[in-house]
Formats: C-alpha cells, structure tokens, sequence
C-alpha cells in the first residue's frame, strides 16, 4: 500500500503533480500495490491528483472523509456531531476570542466569521458561503476550520485545551489554520480500517507526509516518509526524511521499487 498527502509533499510548488511523480504511483498501481491519497482537503479539492490521472480511493478532510473518485462515492464519513461543536466552540473562545470559523461538510462548504468587528476573516468569497453561527454549527460536519491570529501550533494548543477528549486537533499549515475533527478521526485510522478491508498488514505500507496532520498516518504505516520541507514534528517520528516536494522527492522513493 502506498499513501500519500498532496499539499507540500506530492504537490509541487505550483499546485501540480508533475509528470515523472504520476508516472511512479501509475507504477505502483500497475505492479498491484494499492496507491491511496491521504489529504485534509475536502473531496472537492482533489483536482490535482484527477488531473494527473489518478482515480482511486482518497481519504479527504484528514480521515472524515473516505471517497472512490472513480465511483464518485463517498465510502465512509465520521461527522463530528452539532453539540460537541457548539460545546467545543464555546470552550474555545472562552481561551481565544478572536478567530474565524468554517465547517466542511461532504458536498457544501460553509462559512462564516465570528470574532470582532473589524477581525479581517481569511475565507475567500465565492467559495465560502457566509451564513450565521447558529446555522454553520447546526448540523454535523465533517470538519470545523477554525483561524485566528497567531501561528497555528500556538492556536492548537489553545484549541486542545479547550477539546478534551471531545474533538481531535491538528493541522497542516502554519499561518494560523487549526482543523477539528470528531474523536479519534484521523489519516492513520481511516487508513487503518481501509487496510484492513484489503487485508494489508501496516509493516506493508509506505505513507509520505509533511505536516501534523500527517502524524498518526507516519506513525501507522511500516515506513513513514517525511518531506525535507515537512514540518520538524513530522520528520521525528518519520523512518526516513528525503528530499523536497517540489524536487520529485516522492517519485525518487517510489522508484526504488517501481
């Protein structure tokens, strides 16, 4: 089984994945391995990997979501659930009173800034719907993204303060983004429960990454890769660190044995 995240780690710096990397995983597919992206984007943010051609399983939103691109089917969702979002918000801003928040749900995105007046919310128009805090929080969701105004492992710390054990908190950026999910959700246990089903024992996958939310993934898999551009806490659990995401360095690794 080969796993891979795509921002900062398949991805180059212009958004792509480049030839020579596509041609690695179209290898690994055809030698049989089971070729899987792993990414806290949401299934509607693919594009580059369709583009390069690929159509088999993604784990979207960081493990909420599993997704057949080919079938266009979401195969599997753990929503994290309206109260425990309202509940978590409240504790949140009790800690941190100024930050946005967006939720991601399986097919609509919403949207909507609850911090000061004039707070400048990061959420691009025409992708994010702006709707009231009591409508964003009223229905499960897959992920809440919260934002705020300082660096995101600073924003983490406070959000996890503010969770328990109620919500799983990580993120994948570092200018101030924080993803929320429900408990126990994350890259490695999606990945888990799929390797399962295809009877692939974890010693047998390799999983490329770069940022925390890639962590648990790393962790799992029987040879975590971490991106030279990845973040310091990733290239400590990591098996090995290689090269940089806009240097091929995925397709150099595959390519051992594809």
């Amino acid at each position: 089984m080969v796993v891979s995240d795509m921002d900062g780690t398949l991805l180059n710096d212009l958004g792509v994945v480049t030839s020579r990397t596509a041609a690695a995983l179209k290898r690994a597919d055809a030698a049989g391995a089971r070729v899987v992206i792993a990414t806290g984007r949401p299934v509607w943010w693919l594009g580059p990997v369709i583009d390069a051609g690929f159509d088999g399983i993604a784990v979207c939103m960081n493990g909420a979501i599993v997704y057949d691109i080919a079938a266009q089917e979401v195969l599997s969702a753990s929503l994290l659930t309206a109260d425990v979002a309202q509940e978590f918000v409240a504790d949140l801003t009790r800690l941190e009173p100024r930050f946005a928040l967006a939720v991601e749900r399986a097919g609509t995105q919403l949207a909507s800034c609850f911090a000061e007046e004039s707070y400048d919310h990061p959420w691009a128009d025409g992708v994010f719907q702006r709707v009231p805090r009591a409508e964003l929080l009223a229905e499960p969701v897959a992920k809440l993204l919260v934002r705020g105004t300082e660096g995101s492992a600073d924003l983490a710390a406070h959000a996890r303060a503010a969770a328990g054990d109620r919500v799983a908190v990580t993120y994948s950026t570092d200018d101030g983004l924080v993803e929320i999910a429900a408990p126990g959700v994350n890259k490695g246990t999606a990945l888990d429960r799929l390797a399962q089903g295809w009877g692939i024992d974890p010693a047998h996958v390799i999983a490329f990454g770069d940022m925390p939310n890639d962590l648990e993934m790393l962790s799992w898999a029987g040879h975590g890769v971490a991106m030279g551009n990845g973040h310091t806490e990733v290239h400590a659990v990591a098996d090995e660190v290689i090269g940089l995401h806009h240097h091929d360095a995925v397709a150099e690794v595959l390519e051992r044995w594809f």
